[in-house]
């Protein structure tokens, strides 16, 4: 069975994977398992190969993954889905990454699962915290470690009569006096915070909005991160029943005890307000980005790590957020360093006691590794292992694309079919090892003949295909000609391989697109015609296809 991956190029890829890995084949309304790594024999403790989906596991099982890898080969395009929701009771939360893979007339999926129950657990914790502070009755607010405010809740804003929005992003000594007064105490108790402090409380007297004085008790719960005391939570009760009180103090411990968990757990963690403005980054971020933490602070969201995403992508994510959806996927980013790197993402919006979004929570994880194995196998498939030059498949991929460039630009394509002369000889004389070298230069030979936008690609033994885009009608054998001239002057420089030098020659038969065929396949086959006639007239021929 010819397949686009040998086992051995799947193996160097996925054999030492933590992930399972399957490659699987469509056969008629099931899917045949053609390769599973290792890891997948210590799920189903039984050799999956030379069976399929419906002899390995249940049937409602098998139903659902054959419909989710049906969708994957419908859209034509990487599709991911999990196997649980958030809040559900699973202990275990899957996801898999379904690749299609077109190969002649078969389908194949490559699916990628991997287990993301912290990712479920960190959502769910954010998304909890997130709902209990919104919708609390005790003012709360949230300071940096340097004494910036940067949260508040809306009881904080309606008890003390002050705007969020003038408040977030100020340091204490920007604050007015009349409102100092209220923080002197509180900061004074917070500057002897230590890495080692823990929660405490005090009573202290407040003004409320409608001029009131009451006491309130009020807990300081540091937030750390690393050992280090990166902010405050800072809840106010009113004091009325002692026994109300402890209860009320316990279920902040709850609250915060969790916060701080999401915050452990995270692999990288960003906060912005609903302008896009960080006000929230923890070390891992910094450690990934290159970046220090108070060249984040206050930047807006799009210059970190200067994303590289299509506007396509772009505006579906903004589409989704700003409709208070979480937005899942995947974005590739660079360094300070300029190192590329990629994160899997997680955006969740966060809604203020009026439904109205004001920040958004962003979850990430390195997922680098892993996407460079998965463009080394997209290399793979559509490259020549020998010369690594573009393969069949990568030339009729790119094709379409050249038609429609040549068609509004009113140029030619034109298509050059070249084959070595006489390589058995090389192979019979001197052995398949110097045979691939011989390939190797002699495809480096052809590719040093050609402009950057040109196309060549190895197909057979010593054949290439070599795809002349944006050729001027009028000039069009003049064009090709002057190609084929510095094919030839390139292959009689020649090279040396263990001592002996080549001087080659080629043939090659010329088609035109659109005089001599209006798609590919039907380029080739006038092509393949116009090279066997150039073969019949001698060594270093060529040969434009005519109809007569």
């Amino acid at each position: 069975m010819l397949m686009p991956f040998t086992v051995e190029q799947l193996d160097l890829l996925y054999k030492n994977a933590k992930d399972p890995v399957y490659f699987m084949r469509k056969n008629g309304d099931t899917f045949d398992y053609v390769y599973v790594n290792p890891v997948c024999f210590t799920l189903f403790n039984k050799e999956l190969v030379g069976t399929n989906l419906d002899e390995s596991m249940p049937s409602s099982l098998a139903r659902e993954i054959k419909k989710q890898y049906l969708i994957a080969i419908k859209v034509g395009k990487r599709h991911t889905y999990r196997d649980y929701s958030l809040f559900s009771e699973l202990d275990t939360a899957m996801e898999t990454e379904l690749t299609p893979i077109k190969f002649g007339d078969q389908q194949f999926v490559l699916a990628i699962t991997k287990n993301v129950t912290i990712q479920k657990k960190i959502e769910e914790d954010y998304l909890f915290y997130e709902s209990l502070v919104q919708n609390s009755v005790d003012p709360m607010l949230m300071i940096s470690a340097e004494f910036m405010i940067l949260d508040l809740n809306p009881a904080y804003e309606s008890t003390f009569g002050v705007f969020k929005e003038e408040w977030i992003g100020r340091f204490y000594d920007d604050l007015p006096e009349k409102y100092k007064e209220f923080f002197g105490t509180g900061k004074n108790l917070l500057q002897h915070f230590s890495a080692q402090s823990k929660s405490t409380s005090m009573i202290m007297k407040r003004a409320k909005q409608d001029g009131s004085e009451v006491k309130f008790s009020v807990s300081f719960s540091p937030i750390k991160e690393n050992g280090m005391i990166r902010a405050f939570h800072i809840v106010f009760r009113e004091l009325t029943s002692e026994l109300l009180l402890k209860n009320e103090l316990k279920k902040t411990e709850n609250i915060l005890e969790s916060y701080k968990d999401a915050l452990n757990f995270a692999a990288l963690v960003a906060i912005w307000n609903s302008s896009g403005t960080i006000e929230f980054v923890n070390d891992n971020l910094n450690e990934l980005t290159g970046y220090k933490h108070e060249e984040l602070i206050g930047l807006h969201i799009s210059k970190i790590g200067d994303p590289i995403v299509s506007t396509e992508l772009h505006d579906e994510i903004c589409k989704v957020i700003s409709q208070g959806e979480i937005w899942r996927g995947h974005i590739k980013s660079v360094k300070r360093n300029n190192d590329f790197f990629w994160v899997d993402v997680t955006i969740i919006p966060l809604f203020d006691m009026a439904g109205e979004i004001y920040q958004f929570l962003s979850i990430l994880f390195d997922v680098t590794e892993r996407k460079q194995m998965e463009e080394q196998l997209h290399h793979m498939a559509y490259h020549d292992s020998l010369t690594n030059l573009p393969n069949r498949r990568y030339m009729i991929q790119q094709f379409q694309q050249l038609k429609e460039q040549a068609d509004s630009n009113k140029e030619y394509i034109v298509l050059l079919y070249l084959d070595g002369d006489d390589f058995k000889l090389v192979n019979d004389e001197f052995g398949h090892n110097v045979g691939d070298e011989f390939i190797f230069h002699f495809g480096k030979a052809i590719k040093s003949s050609l402009r950057k936008n040109d196309l060549v690609a190895r197909v057979g033994g010593d054949e290439f295909l070599v795809a002349l885009r944006g050729v001027v009608p009028e000039n069009s054998q003049q064009h090709f000609e002057n190609v084929i001239s510095r094919i030839n002057e390139s292959l009689a420089e020649g090279w040396a391989i263990n001592g002996h030098h080549f001087t080659p020659t080629s043939s090659a038969g010329i088609a035109i697109y659109p005089e001599h065929g209006k798609d590919f396949d039907e380029l080739v086959e006038k092509a393949d015609a116009a090279l066997y006639l150039a073969k019949s007239k001698g060594k270093g021929t060529a040969y434009l296809y005519s109809v007569q």
